[in-house]
């Protein structure tokens, strides 16, 4: 037998309390002015389209609530159970998604866009939720006496086993997260002390290859310098020398004048 509006209408509250806090911190919105035009038209289009569909589902399921009434404990029993394990499965996965493209992103340092239309659709679907919950509050008023007390022991439990495991896969998956940043933060310490000392050993060769380098130049420009006086002081002396023994020889010279 397929799922009654009410029964929709209690799964899908306990999907949107479940999922609300898991789902939706990953949302984000990034559009251009042209795309976001064209975005608003169709979303307009998906909206009414949606609301023809579940109000014309709606009509049709009315005739057959009186008559599922009497199943409705067992069947609400087993929706619950069978609600409480996929929301522990949908859950643990999202929380398992979740670890992984931290991890990544600590990894990678890249982040991850996330469409905004979830955020949105989830809007307009608590107010159709709040419209519907409105228009069926006449026909519930008789089963909610009997149902609450039923309906409350097994959600309540179902509500505990939840919040043990996610609970459990959470500080799980902050462990996992924590060591993974912390092994980063490690190998990144060692590897900026690596490359200092390359670099700062690189560079000291640097400066060693530069100071022999200028000397060899300092060295070759200061003996062409000095060969270049020592040149010009044996070119002076020379002149001086020739000079001084002319004069030596003028003298001799003139010894018989």
């Amino acid at each position: 037998m397929g799922m009654t509006v009410k029964k929709k209408v209690l799964a899908g509250a306990i999907s949107v309390g479940l999922l609300s806090g898991v789902g939706m911190a990953f949302a984000n919105t990034d559009a251009g002015g042209a795309l976001k035009s064209w975005y608003d038209g169709k979303f307009g289009e998906t909206l009414l389209a949606i609301n023809s569909d579940v109000s014309k589902y709606a009509q049709e399921q009315l005739p057959g609530l009186k008559n599922e009434y009497n199943g409705m404990k067992t069947e609400a029993e087993t929706d619950i159970n069978n609600k409480r394990d996929s929301e522990i499965g949908a859950a643990t996965t999202a929380i398992t998604n979740a670890k992984a493209s931290r991890i990544a992103s600590v990894e990678s340092t890249k982040d991850e866009l996330i469409d905004g239309a979830g955020l949105a659709f989830y809007n307009e679907f608590l107010k159709g939720y709040f419209e519907i919950q409105e228009a069926g509050d006449a026909a519930l008023a008789y089963a909610t006496t009997d149902l609450t007390a039923f309906t409350g022991e097994k959600g309540q439990a179902a509500i505990e086993q939840v919040t043990n495991d996610l609970t459990a896969a959470k500080d799980a998956a902050v462990t996992e997260l924590e060591e993974a940043i912390r092994i980063a933060k490690e190998e990144l310490t060692a590897e900026l002390a690596t490359q200092q000392e390359i670099n700062t050993r690189n560079l000291k060769n640097r400066i060693d290859w530069k100071i022999d380098e200028v000397r060899g130049q300092v060295e070759g420009i200061l003996a062409d310098l000095v060969a270049t006086q020592e040149g010009l002081i044996a070119t002076k002396a020379a002149e001086l020398e020739a000079e001084a023994i002319a004069a030596l020889d003028e003298v001799v010279s003139s010894i018989n004048e």
